[in-house]
């Protein structure tokens, strides 16, 4: 119970002085970076991240907040923790929160994938 009060403070604590800049768009969606919150670990770089989409899915969710860790020397990943929410920017209640992957992952070649990864490696 107190490591959940714990994540959900420093969610809102986190929420207060994030600096969002967009790092890439389609027409789906546009992934924007908690850029004063990247923490580099050594060749590991830890991001918070937003995917907005343009329009709600049938599910009602209009973006999904994402804690990311990426290793940067071996190009893969590992989702930590993601919410999806009903209003932009990881705003409103969490609608659900998705499974964390605890394994890591290549990163995906499609170009947000890509650029996304440049981004946080570029820390």
């Amino acid at each position: 119970m107190k490591t959940w009060l714990f994540m959900l403070l420093s969610l809102f604590m986190h929420t207060a002085q994030a600096m969002w800049v967009t790092v890439t768009h389609n027409e789906v969606a546009t992934v924007y970076v908690d850029s004063s919150s990247i923490a580099r670990i050594n060749q590991n770089r830890r991001i918070w991240v937003v995917y907005d989409l343009k329009s709600p899915d049938t599910t009602g969710q209009q973006s999904v907040k994402s804690y990311i860790d990426y290793d940067c020397a071996e190009a893969k990943y590992k989702t930590l923790s993601a919410t999806s929410h009903p209003n932009k920017m990881g705003n409103g209640p969490a609608l659900k929160s998705l499974p964390a992957s605890g394994d890591w992952k290549p990163v995906s070649q499609d170009r947000m994938s890509r650029q996304l990864f440049g981004f946080a490696c570029a820390w």
